[in-house]
């Protein structure tokens, strides 16, 4: 029902289930519970200057890998170098946030979503542009895997949606 209110934009539910339509969203929880499948199906309710882009962390990580730190500005800030704008403000969902592995590329290791989020903040706080997240990570678990900052970033981003813990595997 969250999902919902927040996909017909209505104002009374948004506001029952304390929503912000300023905001992306964040889902967690269990592994099968449908996250991914509910924000692939969400896009496709969404109108086309609307609709967000879909990235696994995980290919990311291996992006990071073998690019270097272009993978970081181009999805953190959509930096182009003619200012083109439907690309830099194209949101995008980050799936299964946490799964990512640690990667190097020449040495150099970073965390590549912890850099990605942070610079998506500011994209949020400067021009509005949406990010959307899903993981089986708690909050608290994010915090420690990321920082308490990300974690406060990713608080103003994003509303927070937390499947049920008894919601079961949908692939059994």
């Amino acid at each position: 029902l969250q999902i919902y209110a927040y996909l017909t934009k209505n104002a009374d539910l948004c506001t029952f289930y304390n929503l912000d339509l300023n905001k992306g969203l964040f889902l967690s929880g269990k592994t099968g519970v449908g996250k991914t499948c509910h924000m692939k199906l969400l896009r496709q309710f969404m109108s086309f200057s609307e609709r967000y882009k879909m990235k696994t962390c995980q290919s990311l990580a291996l992006e990071y890998m073998d690019t270097g730190s272009n993978v970081i500005m181009q999805y953190g800030r959509n930096f182009v170098v003619y200012i083109d704008h439907n690309t830099i403000n194209t949101s995008y969902c980050f799936d299964d946030l946490g799964a990512e592995d640690e990667v190097k590329h020449y040495g150099t290791q970073t965390n590549v979503l912890g850099q990605i989020i942070l610079m998506r903040y500011e994209l949020f706080q400067n021009r509005r542009v949406l990010t959307h997240f899903t993981s089986n990570l708690t909050a608290s678990q994010i915090e420690k895997c990321y920082g308490e900052r990300v974690r406060s970033r990713l608080r103003e981003m994003c509303n927070w949606i937390e499947y049920k813990s008894t919601s079961t595997d949908k692939r059994k």
